[in-house]
């Protein structure tokens, strides 16, 4: 559990940090995420990511290999809805970084790409044409995560309902 709240915690971070110099307000996008071991075992996720920068939220959709919501409240705090495990996970991110101080550290490498390091953590992003084409990291655990971004929406109104959540009754809460 540690590890995926982790994995969310820095996609989320790493996602401010770019908008930010790409000039994005918000994003609706596809994406896969490839984590890798160090043993070279892959899992695959597919999902769908919706984020608004005036609201300071976003949601991370998980589709496939399993169903998975995280919301990102803006104020610190995640929401981790599993329906196949049936519960709700509320967790505070304690290293959220300041993101203004992380956007003034982010520098290009390159043409069409960023550098930037949180944590002892160095993400690489590419862009192409204003948007973020993927991100990659080693993480904590040394894992290596790539995430692929497609079908982009970029300063496209978002509906606020998308960031609500609803818990149904019979899931258990976690409090962490």
């Amino acid at each position: 559990m540690k590890i995926k709240l982790f994995l969310a915690i820095s996609i989320i971070s790493t996602l401010n940090l770019s908008a930010k110099l790409l000039n994005i307000e918000t994003i609706e996008s596809d994406f896969t995420q490839i984590v890798t071991n160090d043993q070279n075992a892959k899992v695959s996720y597919k999902g769908k990511l919706y984020a608004s920068k005036k609201n300071n939220k976003a949601l991370w959709e998980y589709i496939s290999p399993v169903k998975k919501e995280i919301y990102y409240k803006g104020d610190g705090k995640i929401v981790i809805i599993e329906p196949e495990l049936e519960q709700a996970v509320f967790a505070k991110l304690h290293k959220v970084p300041n993101i203004l101080r992380l956007l003034q550290s982010a520098k290009k490498d390159g043409k069409d790409k960023l550098l930037t390091k949180f944590n002892g953590i160095t993400y690489h992003i590419k862009t192409n044409d204003g948007k973020i084409s993927s991100i990659n990291y080693t993480d904590e655990m040394k894992n290596r995560v790539n995430i692929i971004f497609s079908n982009e929406k970029i300063n496209e109104k978002i509906n606020k309902s998308i960031f609500a959540y609803s818990i149904p009754n019979s899931y258990d809460i976690i409090e962490q």
